[in-house]
């Protein structure tokens, strides 16, 4: 695999966005952090303080982005979510960006992050192997909730 990870931007918004549009509608059914909507990505980029958005590129092409939400908001434990291009599924990103938050985190002062995960995009055995502990499911959407520490 081969790929460079940088911190997005309020530039990165209209490359955000389009790598939101281009993905199948069912592919992003469970995805909802962040619209496909450049003014309101923009804003997001640059009202975040430590919130962290960081872009996977193969080459100049954005092919995916994770992210760690929740600090701006005052919590002390962090959400991690990541959307890949479909094109791109498979080639490992969710285990490299696990590994890559992971970091974050310790160099931030977290112990560990949480991930809300739809029990289609996941099943418990592939979530064993990535490190994520079940804590709990959430009711409103039947995301299971992992923790992972750090």
């Amino acid at each position: 695999m081969d790929f460079t990870v940088r911190a997005l931007s309020a530039d990165d918004a209209a490359a955000i966005v389009a790598l939101l549009r281009a993905q199948p509608p069912d592919y992003l059914r469970f995805f909802y952090a962040l619209p496909a909507d450049e003014s309101a990505v923009r804003n997001v980029m640059e009202q975040r303080q430590r919130d962290l958005y960081q872009g996977l590129f193969e080459g100049d092409r954005l092919v995916g982005f994770f992210m760690l939400r929740g600090w701006d908001a005052g919590y002390d434990i962090p959400s991690f979510g990541i959307v890949v291009d479909q094109r791109t599924s498979g080639k490992g990103y969710l285990h490299a960006t696990l590994e890559l938050a992971a970091g974050l985190c310790r160099d931030a002062g977290a112990k560990r992050f949480m991930a809300k995960i739809h029990p289609e995009n996941l099943a418990p055995r592939a979530a064993r192997r990535l490190q994520l502990t079940q804590v709990g499911v959430e009711a409103s959407t039947g995301n299971v909730i992992y923790h992972r520490e750090v």
